[in-house]
C-alpha cells in the first residue's frame, strides 16, 4: 500500500455488495487510488469464488458472507488461499 500524501489520511472502506456491478465499480475506483483508500471490510451474499478473489487482491481485515450456507466454503477457501488471517463474519446481522 502506498502511503497517503502529506496532510491526507487514508480512508478505510467497508464495501457491502462487493461482488455486484456497483461493488465492482467502487473497487475499480478504490484500486486506482491506493494512497487514499484501503479496503477494511468486504461483503457479499453468496458468491464465494468472486469474494475470495477480491480478498486475495485487496487483503481486507474482515469479510462478511450473509448466506450461512456459503460460510463453510468461504472459510475453506480463505484457508486454502492462505488468507486465514482475514476475519470471517457470517449472516445478515454481521453486516
Amino acid at each position: 500500500m502506498v502511503a497517503p500524501a502529506t496532510g491526507q489520511r487514508q480512508r478505510r472502506i467497508a464495501l457491502f455488495g462487493a461482488t455486484g456491478s456497483i461493488g465492482a465499480s467502487a473497487l475499480d475506483v478504490i484500486a486506482r487510488h491506493p494512497d487514499r483508500f484501503q479496503i477494511d471490510t468486504l461483503s457479499a451474499h453468496s458468491r464465494v469464488d468472486t469474494l475470495l478473489g477480491l480478498c486475495a487482491r485487496f487483503q481486507p481485515q474482515r469479510v462478511v458472507i450473509t448466506d450461512p450456507a456459503a460460510a463453510a466454503a468461504m472459510q475453506r477457501g480463505l484457508r486454502q488461499a492462505g488468507l486465514d488471517t482475514i476475519e470471517l463474519l457470517v449472516g445478515a446481522a454481521a453486516l
